[in-house]
Parts: C-alpha cells; structure tokens; sequence
C-alpha cells in the first residue's frame, strides 16, 4: 500500500501551476497499488481523483477532497501482428515518449500527436487530437479498474464512444473506471496523414519528398513549438476551449459575416469551426491579458498563466473569454479542460 499523505498542495503537479491541496495524497505505480488505493477510498468513503500529468486539468484553489492519486504506472510492450502493431503502454507513461517510441521504431499512427503534454492515461479520455488525426482512430482497447467493485476488465475502442474530445470515460458510464493502460494498434506499412493545413503547407514547401515517419514528427514538434509555449516555464494547459462544432446553417451564416472563417466537417453533418481563428480574427483577443491571466500571443487559443494566477482568476477569465465569443457570433464555446474542486466538477473522472 503506497502512503497516503495529507493536505499535499496540487498545484506543482498541475501545468497551469495553480491549485489548493488534496485532502488525501498518493503515488500509484502499479495497477496493484492503484486497485489497494481505490480499496482505501472505498472504505472511507473517500472521493476518489486520479491525476497524470495534469496538462488538462484546473484545480480549485481549495483543492480536492477525498483522495488524490497521481498515476504513475509504467511499462511499455508491443506485439507484431502482420503489418499491424500492438503497442501496449501504462496509462502513467509519458505520452510524448510513448509517441517518440513508436517512431523510432518506425511504426505510423502516433506521428501527429507528438509534442502533447501529459500521460497516456489522458488519451482515451480527451480522445486527444492534433494535425489531423484523433487518438481514438488508433486505439484497440483499455484496461480499466473499476473504483466500485475493485473489478479489472479491457474495453475495446468500440465501446470507448470517442467523440471530438470526448469518450464514455468523461460521461456518467464511465465516471467510475480508471485507467490503467491502452492498447495502440499501429502499422508498420507508411501511413502519412498531411491533410490538416498545417502539415500540407509545411511539406508543400519541400516539393515532393520521401516522406518518413520520423520526418512528420519533427515537423509538428515545430510547428507546435511555434504556436504552444514551453509548459515547462509558462503555467498552460494547452488548448484550453473546444473548437465549436455548428449546424451547416450557422456556419453558413457565420461566413457570410466573417469570409475566410476556417472550418471543416465533422462527418456527421456539422462544421467544426477554427476557435482560434475566432479568438484572433473576429474577437481580436489573441495575447489578450488581464492581471495574471491571458491569451498566447502566438496562438489565442491556448490560456496562460503568466505568473501568480489564482484558479479563480482562470476560471474567471475564461468565463469572460467565452462571453466575447458570444457576443460575436452567438456560439457558446465549451472548455476542453476538466475542472478539479469547483462545485460543477464531477471528482471521480
């Protein structure tokens, strides 16, 4: 059983680098240590928190109660199977050195997503996605502990409902399950993806090239080295809004009032639409700072905090970023970040 330490401050394992203390602290390293955690939870009563890297959470400046776990289960394996690849890793892992992993084993799938701050256990939840692709296209399953019955069982991804941000693991069917690893199905054939904007550009530039898995990572790690700061020095969690997805009519008239708006399909009939462009073009909010808190000046749709911040001054000032947007467009945008502590948050997920 790991230790439990008590009213441990959060906000050193956040990367926006605020937060008030957990009522209960500990380290998982194994999914053994996990499921004797979940037991001490249960037994008391306890709410129960996991945390990984804590790229995409804000936590209340009165911290968390019950207890707060930081996963750090570990451990990477894979399978050959064919052309395709089975990657196995613990949801305590590094993602970017997971995603680095797979490409120096020249596996394709992960490429896009490199440079993502967090662990692996974040991507299922988020359905992480960046330059193209979403996680969950490349997901086969994931092992999860149940918190209520102490039960281990593998998910596989056609249960997981990965939507744009989205997964069981952030809905009332899966608020109780934690995860303790996914499973990747990569492939060992080329695969490159290079329809988002960005990466068309960049290897248009270059005329036509060999195009190798190694060289698609390094070109997002640029390109998102231009646009996101360094989390390690600037308290952010990233992009800190959704894109907005709208009916065809209102991007229609959306368009109509601000012509050159990017957007694009979300396969199911709506249009995904560019909320930095918003931010930037029609909003005029990009580096946009009021006291500790403000928009990158590279890219408004990521939220930093510039020093000092308090979680209610983030959460204050979100709230009056996505009134802007309102006002402009009558769209309400939503928060792609998960709120720890605040009344509205739910703790278990």
């Amino acid at each position: 059983m790991p230790d439990v330490r008590q009213r441990v401050m959060l906000a050193p394992y956040t990367t926006l680098k605020v937060g008030g203390p957990a009522e209960y602290f500990a380290i998982a390293k194994s999914e053994e240590e996990m499921a004797a955690l979940a037991g001490f939870a249960r037994e008391r009563g306890l709410e129960f928190t996991v945390i990984g890297g804590g790229s995409n959470i804000l936590v209340s400046d009165d911290g968390i109660q019950g207890l707060v776990v930081k996963n750090e289960i570990k451990g990477v394996s894979s399978e050959v199977d064919g052309e395709r690849v089975f990657l196995k890793a613990g949801s305590g892992e590094i993602w970017d050195d997971v995603v680095a992993h797979s490409v120096e084993a020249g596996w394709w799938g992960l490429e896009n997503l490199s440079a993502i701050p967090g662990t692996v256990g974040a991507t299922p939840v988020q359905n992480v996605g960046a330059y193209g692709i979403e996680v969950g296209e490349v997901i086969a399953s994931v092992r999860v502990l149940d918190i209520t019955t102490g039960e281990i069982s593998e998910i596989p991804a056609t249960d997981c409902r990965f939507g744009y941000r989205d997964s069981v693991f952030k809905n009332e069917a899966g608020r109780d399950l934690i995860i303790l690893s996914v499973t990747y199905v990569l492939s060992r054939m080329p695969a490159p993806r290079l329809h988002y904007r960005d990466l068309e550009a960049r290897f248009a530039e270059h005329g036509p090239v060999q195009v190798s898995v190694s060289k698609v990572r390094a070109v997002v790690m640029d390109i998102r080295s231009g646009k996101f700061p360094d989390w390690k020095n600037i308290g952010t969690a990233g992009s800190f809004f959704k894109n907005p997805i709208v009916s065809v009519s209102d991007h229609e008239r959306l368009v109509d009032i601000y012509p050159g708006l990017p957007a694009y399909t979300d396969g199911e009939g709506r249009m995904k639409l560019s909320l930095g462009w918003i931010l930037d073009h029609v909003c005029a909010l990009r580096g946009y700072r009021e006291g500790n808190v403000g928009l990158y000046e590279r890219q408004a749709l990521v939220l930093v905090n510039r020093g000092g911040a308090t979680a209610s001054e983030i959460k204050n000032f979100s709230k009056k970023i996505r009134e802007k947007v309102f006002e402009k467009t009558d769209i309400e945008i939503e928060m792609e970040v998960r709120m720890l502590g605040f009344d509205e948050s739910n703790s278990k997920k």
